[in-house]
Order: structure tokens, then C-alpha cells, then sequence
């Protein structure tokens, strides 16, 4: 392979057209004077390759006519090269770039469509395509796509590959957040998302600190009293409050919104109440409590409305289970797709943590009670039983759904590996204190 030398350094047309060119930028004269757009100045390199096309190089034989030349363009790719008694020119490593980004954006982005999501992470693709080359997203994407095809592939070269844009993610990312003078980027959020991400597919275990979520944490416990300010004017903005009886409820996505807002007011409340380092007198806490709890009850019956009204596509469909009919074979649910099961996952971990912290308003107001025949004793003996019974029933029901997400049981409500390896439900237990038991020894 022989580099032919120096190139015209004429415009494309008046290469083609063969005549001197005068190099005028942005279009030469000869154009104008041709009166046709002039296409500007490319120089692609050139390379001679010895040999016959489409076939492999060889070294000459002796006495053998010497080879034709065959000139290729760069873009038409690289041809292995082998010759007799010599060392074979190896290929060069490809890039995992474009691979490791579409495998990302398949696995982990979802594109609006009806349903229950309006899609997820849809807008990472624009935003990638879009940014500069100096923007905290690029390798921020890189770092968590090559980490996802590492361990898709489970290959040591990608997983290094991995951590080199990782460490350049910190750098840019570190860069955009000690610009205090420039506000924050989206790019720089999603990037830290994507750290974060990050975290949880390298999966180093229970006891590792999710750093970056920690982080966006005390950005948005930093920013969120912060209000817009006005582009017409020098005054602040305020939030355009809806009322309930104006949103559309007829819409399982607005229901579901409405109560997950209520849930996370309930959440902040009680846990303010139920602090240990609470200030409030006992006195205070037991009226505090008490219109805290009875809010519950009213999410809870809310709840069990929004079950039932909810389309039968959204909810689990039972599977055609073979196993043996045994107390530790519970039956099994499958769904349309595993999008829909993974936000029913998440849902049914929100409503455990819900009634969890139910569970301790009761436990607190019980304790705070003196009078053993009291209406708030029977109040809250009575959310006590219902948080536990919830918090049970809440776990059975997210193991039954485990082992479609892991693969074992299809759309189609079979099981895909042999039945005595499936994941059992009696294997996690939550009771309603927070701890965990373990299964027996010898539960399948």
C-alpha cells in the first residue's frame, strides 16, 4: 500500500471537469463563470492497494507479471491482508460506539405510545445527537451504554472501556456543576441520572452508597425553593395550582398521578411526625396523628377503587401454570409487555413503603394513647391490621410477578426454563416491622 502523493487542491467540479482551479473560498471563479454552484473542496485520501479486487493480497510469486494497482477510497473499509512466509496485517479493533449506544437506547428507552407511560427516557437520543462535543451527556452515555454491553457481552474489554468514559463523565460533569454562574443544564442532569445508572448495572453490591443519586438529591433539596423568575417582568412566579375536581380521573394515568401525589404528602407528613428527634409533645403528636392516619384510610379506599376500574390490559394476567399444586408454588402472573410490569413493580414498592409507614403512625399513636378504651386506641388497632395485611399481601404479589420479569415466564404465560428452577415467592418475606425472614431451609 503506497500513498500516490499529492492530491489537486481544486474544487470537486473543476477536478472533474479538469482545468486549473483558483481555490477561491467559499466557491471558485471557474464555477461562477460556468454558472453552476460550485461544490466546494474535499480532498479524500487515496491509497494504492497491490492486488486483484475483491481478493485477498499476496506477495508476487517469482517471475510473476507484476499486479495491477487498484486505488480505494477511504469508507469502502480495510481488506485483510495475508502473504506467504510473511506476518498477517491484522485488522483494526472496531468501534463498540454505535453498538453499545443502540444497545442502550433498545434496553432502556421506551417511546411514547398509549399506555399508562408516556415513554421513558425518549429524550435521550435527541439530546445525545444534538449536544456538543464538549457536552457532560456524550460520555456520560458512552460510560453507561459500553457498562450495559459489558455485562450483556460479559466482556473485560468493554467494562475498561466503560470506566475510561466514566472517569471523562466525572471531569465534564464536575466541570458544568462548579460553573456557579451558569445555570443548570438538562444535559447535566440527565448525566448524572446516567452516573447513576451506572451504579446500579455495575451492581457492587448493598452496602455501596449510590453516590450520584445522593447528589441529585441535594440539588433538588437545594433548588427546589427557588421560584422562576418572570420574563416580562422582575416578579416572581407562582404554580398554576389545578383543583381535583378539574383533572380528568377518568384517565387511569391521572388517577394514579393524584394518588401517588397524595401518598408522598402522607409519607412527608408522618414521617415528620413519627421522627425520633420530633420536638412535639405527646399531646401534639397524638392530634397530629390522627387526621394523618384517617387520610390514609381515604388513600387506601381510593386505592381499592382505582383497582377496580383499572383496564385489563394494565392488570396481571394469570398464567397457565403445570407446576404441582403445593403451598410454596404460588401462583404466577405474567403481563402485555414488561414495561407495563415494571411500572406495576414500582407502584406495588410504593404502596409497601406506604403502608409501612401506615403501620408505624398506628404503632406511635397506640403508644401515645392512655386510655385503653379510647376511640383512637380502636383507630388505630384497626389501621395496624390493615397496613399489615396490605403490607403482606403487597409483597406476595410483587414476588408472583418476579419471575416474568427475569425471563422465566413469557407473554404468553408459559414458563421458559424447567419449572423446578423457577423463582419462588416464598423465598422473600416482609413483614410489616421491616424486617426480613429468610425461607427454609429446603423451600423451593
Amino acid at each position: 500500500m503506497v500513498f500516490p502523493g499529492t492530491l489537486s487542491r481544486g474544487c470537486s467540479r473543476c477536478r472533474k471537469r479538469k482545468i486549473k482551479c483558483d481555490g477561491r473560498r467559499p466557491g471558485c471563479r471557474r464555477c461562477e463563470l460556468y454558472k453552476a454552484p460550485c461544490p466546494g473542496y474535499d480532498r479524500p485520501l487515496a491509497f494504492r492497494f497491490h492486488g486483484e479486487p475483491g481478493q485477498s493480497l499476496v506477495r508476487d510469486e517469482p517471475g510473476s507479471s507484476s499486479a495491477k494497482t487498484l486505488v480505494l477510497g477511504i469508507g469502502l473499509g480495510y481488506e485483510k491482508a495475508r502473504s506467504k512466509g510473511s506476518g498477517v496485517c491484522r485488522q483494526p479493533q472496531p468501534s463498540f460506539e454505535d453498538e453499545s449506544i443502540s444497545y442502550f437506547l433498545h434496553e432502556y428507552c421506551v417511546l411514547p405510545a398509549p399506555g399508562v407511560i408516556k415513554g421513558h427516557l425518549d429524550f435521550l437520543e435527541g439530546m445525545y445527537r444534538s449536544s456538543s462535543r464538549t457536552s457532560c451527556i456524550r460520555p456520560a452515555l458512552l460510560a453507561a451504554a459500553h457498562m450495559s454491553l459489558s455485562r450483556h457481552y460479559k466482556s473485560s474489554t468493554l467494562y475498561v472501556t466503560a470506566r475510561y468514559h466514566y472517569g471523562a463523565a466525572l471531569r465534564t460533569v464536575n466541570r458544568d456543576l462548579s460553573a456557579s454562574k451558569r445555570p443548570l443544564k438538562d444535559e447535566t442532569l440527565a448525566s448524572l441520572m446516567l452516573l447513576g445508572m451506572i451504579e446500579d448495572i455495575e451492581c457492587q453490591g448493598q452496602t455501596t452508597k449510590a453516590v450520584h443519586m445522593a447528589g441529585i438529591s441535594n440539588m433538588d433539596a437545594e433548588t427546589q425553593n427557588k421560584q422562576i423568575p418572570s420574563l416580562m417582568a422582575k416578579d416572581d412566579m407562582d404554580c398554576l395550582v389545578i383543583p381535583d375536581s378539574q383533572l380528568d380521573t377518568s384517565n387511569p394515568v391521572i388517577r394514579l398521578a393524584l394518588v401517588i401525589t397524595r401518598i408522598g404528602q402522607f409519607y412527608r407528613a408522618a414521617r415528620r411526625i413519627t421522627s425520633a428527634d420530633s420536638t412535639s409533645t405527646p399531646n401534639k403528636q397524638r392530634e397530629l396523628l390522627v387526621p394523618v392516619i384517617q387520610e390514609a384510610l381515604a388513600i387506601g379506599a381510593e386505592l381499592a377503587m382505582i383497582e377496580k376500574a383499572m383496564p385489563t390490559r394494565l392488570q396481571p394476567q394469570q398464567t397457565a401454570d403445570k407446576r404441582p399444586a403445593t403451598p410454596n408454588n404460588k401462583p404466577l402472573v405474567s403481563f402485555q409487555s414488561r414495561w407495563t410490569a415494571c411500572t406495576w413493580v414500582f407502584f406495588n414498592m410504593y404502596l409497601i413503603l406506604f403502608f409501612g409507614r401506615l403501620h408505624i403512625c398506628a404503632a406511635t399513636l397506640l403508644r401515645l394513647v392512655d386510655s385503653k378504651s379510647s376511640p383512637q386506641v380502636q383507630l388505630a388497632q384497626t389501621t395496624a391490621t390493615i397496613a399489615e395485611k396490605q403490607v403482606v399481601s403487597m409483597t406476595q404479589r410483587l414476588c408472583s410477578v418476579l419471575p416474568y420479569l427475569m425471563g422465566e415466564v413469557n407473554e404468553l404465560s408459559s414458563c421458559t426454563i424447567w419449572s423446578g428452577h423457577l423463582l419462588s415467592p416464598s423465598k422473600a418475606r416482609i413483614v410489616a416491622r421491616g424486617k426480613s425472614k429468610s425461607a427454609r431451609p429446603g423451600s423451593t
